[in-house]
């Protein structure tokens, strides 16, 4: 068991098991019902859209999460041979129609520089900021579109698709693996060499009190040499003590020493964006599309 001392302190522990990871996301996840209104849970898997040729063949999807009502697109993909037809469009379109009708306030998204930030503005999303922490130039957009108010829509026609195409709501793993693995492929495509050159690397630190009990830990990765922070939880027995900030330290040095060059947060308005501030984050964006007064700051730290 590796661990960071601190003088009368409880140990920082930086190779902790499964069931210690575990524990501190559910910490957070308990932390997290109680704000707001015991509405706010991790994110949900929701609306997954596929595009079918006439053959049966899946040519491009769509895969979104649900979170405080609130449409999160994490999967969109087409082919390369069906690109620039329209057919990306027909799928968000599609997938926002039917978040709309079960009350959905906003979609949002994450783009890299090299993948399609122009295409969601011309379907009427709005930049809320961009990620500039990554190596070699790449930067990464995150967008929002309210569907609270007047949007685009799609007739039965462009719906269903051109003739031979088709749209259709689909979940099942065989169908999700095609487009995960579209949509891998295409990032390999683009920046498979930088990653190669910047392997991903796995931080997981908790820490443990006398009697043996998580009391804290936080779960994080990096992306193109910058530092996202996933998971940071504290017991509320132990806050204002300090330990939320010696996580940080520590994994901000872990990463340092890995080559790191930045750091990604995102954290909720109840979530204490204030003390990201204080360790030196810099807000870079903000979405107001969740249910008020719920607020989203995204934090970036250049070291």
């Amino acid at each position: 068991m590796n661990s960071c001392k601190h003088s009368n302190r409880f140990a920082i522990i930086t190779n902790p098991s499964k069931e210690e990871i575990e524990s501190v996301k559910k910490g957070l996840e308990e932390h997290n019902k109680k704000h707001p209104n015991g509405e706010l849970d991790i994110p949900t898997p929701d609306i997954s859209l596929v595009l079918k040729d006439k053959a049966g063949q899946i040519i491009g999807g769509v895969i979104t999460s649900m979170l405080v009502g609130v449409m999160h697109l994490e999967v969109l993909w087409v082919d390369k041979t069906h690109r620039r037809k329209g057919y990306g469009r027909a799928l968000v379109l599609e997938a926002e129609r039917i978040g709309k009708k079960k009350g959905y306030t906003a979609a949002q998204t994450w783009t890299f520089s090299f993948q399609a930030p122009e295409f969601y503005q011309s379907i009427g999303y709005k930049v809320l900021g961009i990620f500039d922490g990554y190596t070699s130039g790449i930067t990464e957009y995150v967008l929002m579109k309210r569907l609270d108010t007047t949007h685009d829509t799609l007739n039965e026609t462009t719906r269903q698709g051109k003739a031979e195409f088709s749209i259709s709501e689909d979940s099942s793993e065989e169908s999700m693996n095609v487009l995960h693995t579209g949509l891998r492929e295409y990032v390999l495509e683009h920046i498979g060499e930088l990653r190669k050159k910047n392997p991903r690397i796995q931080i997981n630190l908790i820490i443990k009190n006398a009697e043996g009990q998580v009391i804290g830990g936080l779960n994080g990765g990096s992306i193109l040499k910058a530092l996202y922070i996933d998971q940071l939880w504290i017991d509320e027995r132990y806050r204002g003590q300090g330990y939320g900030k010696e996580l940080m330290m520590v994994a901000e040095g872990i990463a340092r020493k890995e080559g790191c060059i930045s750091s990604l947060a995102m954290v909720y308005s109840f979530q204490a964006p204030e003390f990201f501030q204080k360790l030196g984050y810099e807000i870079f964006g903000v979405s107001d599309g969740y249910p008020k007064p719920i607020k989203e700051y995204y934090f970036v730290k250049k070291y």
